[in-house]
């Protein structure tokens, strides 16, 4: 497995710079967003490893986001990139399989129905005490394959979660995550193996894991 990104690309956005770690692959591209703050390899490179991971079973394009302090995200300037690369492969009839973390899922609760391009969402511990109706009208108005909202029991908005559960339907789906804090921090091979999971259908191997409702 190599170990860095096959090419790393800095756009200055506003007056902010946003990193993309890009590994190529097939049409299938999966977008990669961290959390506040965060870079597009991760804690401990854990979206390096994921992006890696998921390009080695499944041969998809994975491009991982960084998410600066302060940056005022322009969702649409993202797949504008998005889009960019895939032509810049030859790409056609691409697809997006997005997976954001606390901002990051939060970003894609708001915008993913705006991007018919976008298949599959995973969010993780996305926030919902910040602009509840904008996560409403997404949830409604995304019509496309499958959206997960995954919350671990010790996150702080996990007892919101039933505000929400009558939008649960064959697209939308909550799943819940027994004893996972925001950060996972004392099950991080579990977040690790998420989007393998749900975007994919891989097979679960963390032990003494409690999922719920995937």
């Amino acid at each position: 497995m190599n170990d860095d990104f096959d090419e790393k690309v800095t756009i200055k956005q506003g007056a902010q710079e946003i990193d993309y770690g890009i590994i190529r692959g097939n049409r299938n591209i999966v977008f990669m967003k961290a959390g506040l703050d965060g870079g597009c390899y991760g804690y401990e490179n854990k979206y390096f490893k994921i992006a890696r991971e998921l390009n080695s079973r499944h041969g998809c394009s994975v491009i991982s986001a960084s998410n600066p302090l302060g940056y005022q995200n322009d969702f649409a300037l993202e797949m504008t990139f998005i889009r960019k690369y895939a032509q810049k492969q030859m790409l056609t009839d691409y697809e997006v399989y997005y997976f954001g973390n606390s901002n990051g899922a939060a970003l894609g609760l708001i915008n993913a129905y705006k991007f018919p391009e976008i298949k599959k969402a995973v969010c993780i511990n996305g926030p919902l005490t910040i602009n509840p109706h904008q996560v409403i009208r997404g949830l409604k108005g995304f019509s496309e394959e499958e959206m997960y909202l995954v919350y671990g029991s010790k996150d702080p908005s996990y007892d919101m979660l039933n505000l929400y559960s009558e939008l649960e339907s064959e697209k939308i789906k909550i799943v819940k995550i027994q004893g996972a804090d925001h950060n996972f921090s004392e099950c991080p091979d579990l977040f690790n193996e998420l989007p393998g999971i749900l975007l994919f259908g891989d097979e679960l191997t963390c032990k003494n894991v409690k999922i719920r409702d995937i």
